[in-house]
C-alpha cells in the first residue's frame, strides 16, 4: 500500500475515533449572561458550572463518560435566549439544560424544552411562574432548586415584621427583579409595618447619593435593598460617606469580600439579608468547595456559582440513577431525586419545586455571621 495511503486511513481513523470520543461526552448546556449588564453573574454560573464537571470527570466521570459544559450567551434577553437553547440542542446536542439568570429568559426557554423533550434544572431565576408552570403546571421537563420570589419575600416580610421595625423604606433597581421583589414584599407587609414609598434607581447609576440621601431625610428604621451584586459595594461606599447609621435588609449579598471589608467599619450593625447560599454553612461538603473556587477563581464563591455547581452534581447524580443518558429516564430520576446539597437534601414537589432552602445572614460586630436556616 502506498505511504501516502496509509497516511490518509491514519488520519481518517484518527479523525473517526476523535469524533466518536467527543460524542461519547455527556453535555449540559447551559445559557447565561456572558456579555452586557449581567455578565459578572454569568461568570460566576460559568465557574460554578465548570468547577462541579472539573471535580466529576477527575473522580471517573459519569457512567464512564466525561460530563462537558457548554456555555452560551443569552444576554438575558428571551429572543436570544430561545435561540441559544435551541441551538445548544440541536446542533450542540446538549443532554440537559441549565439556566438561565434572568427569569424571562428563563420562562422563554421552558416550552423550547418540553418540545425538544430535553430536562431543564432551572437554579437561579425566581420568578413564580416558572414553579406554576413546571411539572403539575403542565411542562413536565423543567425542574427548579431555587426559591420563588413569593417564597424570598414571604421570608423577608416575616423578619422584617420580627426585627420590629415601625418604618421600612425600599431601594430597589427599576427591574423586573427589584420591582418584582418590592411588589412581593409590599403586600405581604400590608397591614403589619409602615412602608415608605419605594425609591427605584436605574440598573446603571453609579451615584446612589440622591436616593440615600432622600431616605435618610425619611427616617426609616431600616431600608430593603433590590440591587445587583456588583452595585452594593458602591452603594455602600455612598452610605459610609453620607454618614448613614440605618440597616440594610432584605436581599443584599455580603458575601464578597470587597463588602465583608466595609462591613468592618462597624457602620452596617444590625444589618441582615436571607441568601439562598453561605460558603461558612454546613459540613466539609461545602467548604471543600469553597476552598476549590477561591484557589481556582481567586475569589468567594456567590450563590449563582454554587447554585451551577450543585446543579450539575444533581443532573449527574440524576444520569447515573437513569443507568443511560435517557431523556426519559432522566426526567424521571430527577423527579424522584433525594439528593444531599452542602445546602440540604433536594427534593421535588408535584410542581417540580424543590422545598425552600434560605439563610439569614446577619452583620454583628462587623462580621458577618451565619445564624442559621429560615423556615418559608
Amino acid at each position: 500500500m502506498p505511504g501516502w495511503i496509509r497516511a490518509f486511513s491514519a488520519l481518517l481513523l484518527a479523525f473517526g475515533l476523535g469524533v466518536a470520543a467527543q460524542a461519547q461526552d455527556i453535555r449540559i448546556g447551559a445559557p447565561g449572561p456572558m456579555t452586557g449588564t449581567f455578565s459578572a453573574f454569568g461568570q460566576h454560573m460559568r465557574w460554578g458550572a465548570e468547577l462541579a464537571a472539573e471535580e466529576i470527570n477527575a473522580a471517573g466521570g459519569v457512567l464512564g463518560r466525561d460530563l462537558r459544559v457548554l456555555v452560551e450567551d443569552s444576554g438575558c434577553r428571551p429572543a436570544r435566549a430561545m435561540a441559544v437553547a435551541d441551538d445548544l440542542i440541536r446542533r450542540s446536542r446538549v443532554d440537559i439544560l441549565m439556566g438561565d439568570l434572568c427569569s424571562a429568559a428563563t420562562l422563554a426557554i421552558m416550552p423550547i424544552a418540553a418540545r425538544e423533550r430535553v430536562p431543564f434544572l432551572v437554579t437561579i431565576s425566581t420568578h413564580p411562574d416558572i414553579t406554576n408552570n413546571a411539572g403539575a403546571g403542565g411542562n413536565g421537563w423543567v425542574f427548579r432548586t431555587n426559591p420563588t420570589d413569593e417564597t424570598i419575600g414571604q421570608a423577608i416580610a416575616d423578619q422584617v415584621v420580627k426585627s420590629g421595625y415601625g418604618t421600612i423604606a425600599y431601594l430597589a433597581q427599576n427591574t423586573d427583579y427589584g420591582r418584582g421583589g418590592v411588589a412581593v414584599i409590599h403586600r405581604r407587609l400590608a397591614g403589619r409595618v409602615r412602608a415608605l414609598a419605594p425609591v427605584f434607581v436605574d440598573p446603571e447609576t453609579t451615584d446612589f447619593r440622591p436616593a440615600l440621601t432622600r431616605l435618610r431625610d425619611q427616617e426609616p428604621q431600616a431600608i430593603l435593598l433590590y440591587v445587583r451584586d456588583e452595585s452594593l459595594l458602591e452603594l455602600m461606599k455612598q452610605y459610609l460617606a453620607l454618614e448613614l447609621a440605618i440597616p440594610l435588609v432584605g436581599r443584599p449579598d455580603f458575601s464578597s469580600d470587597p463588602v465583608r471589608d466595609l462591613l468592618g467599619t462597624g457602620r452596617f450593625e444590625g444589618s441582615w439579608t436571607l441568601q439562598t447560599y453561605d460558603e461558612r454553612y454546613g459540613g466539609e461538603a461545602n467548604r471543600s468547595f469553597a476552598a476549590a473556587y477561591r484557589l481556582k477563581y481567586n475569589r468567594a464563591p456567590d450563590f449563582v456559582a454554587f447554585a451551577m455547581y450543585e446543579g450539575v452534581r444533581l443532573a449527574a447524580d440524576a444520569i447515573r440513577r437513569a443507568g443511560a443518558v435517557d431523556p426519559v429516564k432522566v426526567r424521571d430520576m430527577l423527579a424522584a431525586s433525594a439528593f444531599d446539597s452542602p445546602m440540604g437534601r433536594i427534593v421535588f414537589d408535584t410542581h417540580h419545586q424543590a422545598r425552600p432552602r434560605l439563610l439569614m445572614l446577619e452583620v454583628r460586630n462587623g462580621q458577618l455571621e451565619v445564624a442559621g436556616p429560615v423556615g418559608a
